[in-house]
């Protein structure tokens, strides 16, 4: 199967077409090598991939046939690791604090 069709199926992505752009830059490894959409996976391979702010390390454990129930996903792939990644914010932009809010107009 096909390795953009497979993080649709099994729902690690959720757009094909993000599947394909993340290929196309390099960001999705197959067993440490970055590989294109149209790799050819087969089980026992292991992904690596950024989904937003993390990084997913996942072995395939089974290639799916048809369509795959959400709740079925992780009998698909066996997860390896995860890492958070920082989110990035502006200068000024702290999530902790909170915002004043925009004075009201009567």
């Amino acid at each position: 199967m096909r390795l953009d069709l497979f993080l649709k199926k099994t729902h690690l992505l959720k757009r094909r077409e993000l599947a394909r752009e993340l290929c196309d830059e390099g960001v999705v490894r197959v067993n440490g090598v970055p590989r294109k959409a149209s790799f050819d996976l087969s089980i026992g391979d292991e992904l690596l991939f950024p989904v937003y702010n993390r990084i997913l390390r996942v072995r395939v454990l089974d290639i799916p046939v048809g369509t795959v129930a959400k709740a079925s996903q992780w009998s698909m792939v066996e997860i390896l690791e995860e890492k958070r990644l920082p989110v990035d914010f502006g200068p000024g932009e702290d999530p902790t604090i909170p915002r004043p809010k925009p004075p009201t107009e009567h």
